[in-house]
């Protein structure tokens, strides 16, 4: 049986290089089944979904691990992607109002704007944030900018997806131990020459369709690698009433009961697996009676 919805960390035993393998299968259709987008959007959807897992997978943190693709002209307007260190993930994209009638390729769903990668790990750690323009010609090429850029770790990733899979596969060049010879340091810099290269040949049918032990032998046979055991990948949403609650304090009362004169209920709709929170109006005047701290204003 094929893997499926599943990661694999593996290492090079004789370098510092390491990387992590992912497919996502049922994890993917959920994460799109509200979503009607044309191709080239739901290819770019799957493959930052499999991205974020990749990058998630490869920080040690506990929280959550956003991705997002913001201001862009393209087709696509905004996209976000999030992982979470428990290895669930969720994503959304939003179209362009004339997104009708573009390419499928990643020109015409990208055009300028910013990539921006963010962990949050909740109030006891404060949140990062990196930020780098969309440059490139693919999301892979633009991570790659971002990791060399932003994390100054050098890092080469390939990307696919399909309406019924999404595959990832990153290497990373880990920092050299301090006693690291100049001539290690140089055989280590002819592998990740040599890996990364290989990494180019790598199709995306071929990528989402080959088990991982298979396309590492295929890559990389000439080298010594440890393979590790999967862990599972799963849609995870984490919205929830307790989140739109504070939401609908945050806009205030008189705004609710504006809401309610005109629709007799006030209907939120999380973006990411459309489940509907509906409050009448003794819900709604339940909102305003409590007067502790009620926590952050966000659904999702």
């Amino acid at each position: 049986m094929m893997e499926a919805d599943c990661l694999r960390r593996f290492l090079f035993e004789d370098a510092p290089v390491r990387g992590h393998w992912v497919r996502l299968s049922h994890a993917w259709r959920e994460a799109r089944e509200h979503q009607d987008l044309p191709a080239g959007a739901l290819a770019l959807l799957g493959e930052s979904l499999a991205a974020s897992a990749l990058i998630a997978a490869s920080l040690k943190f506990k929280g959550t691990l956003t991705l997002q693709l913001l201001d862009s002209r393209g087709a696509v307007s905004m996209l976000v992607a999030q992982a979470t260190d428990a290895r669930t993930l969720r994503g959304v994209a939003h179209l362009a109002e004339n997104a009708s009638g573009r390419g499928a390729g990643f020109a015409e769903q990208i055009d300028g704007g910013r990539l921006v990668v963010s962990v949050e790990q909740g109030e006891a750690s404060a949140a990062w944030q990196g930020i780098v323009p969309l440059e490139g010609d693919s999301l892979a090429a633009c991570l790659a900018h971002y990791f060399d850029a932003s994390e100054q770790l050098p890092t080469a990733i390939v990307l696919a997806a399909d309406e019924q899979m999404a595959a990832g596969l990153l290497l990373q060049k880990l920092p050299a131990a301090g006693q690291q010879g100049e001539m290690a340091a140089a055989g280590t810099q002819d592998l990740w020459e040599e890996v990364t290269a290989m990494l180019v040949t790598l199709g995306a049918q071929e990528l989402l369709a080959t088990e991982p032990q298979e396309l590492l032998r295929r890559l990389f046979g000439a080298r010594d690698l440890r393979l590790f055991d999967a862990e599972s990948v799963a849609f995870g949403c984490r919205c929830s009433r307790e989140r739109v609650e504070a939401v609908l304090r945050a806009m205030g009362q008189a705004e609710i009961e504006s809401i309610l004169a005109e629709q007799g209920a006030v209907t939120v709709t999380c973006e990411f697996c459309q489940k509907p929170y509906r409050f009448d109006a003794v819900d709604a005047s339940r909102l305003f009676l409590a007067t502790s701290t009620q926590g952050n204003a966000s659904l999702n």
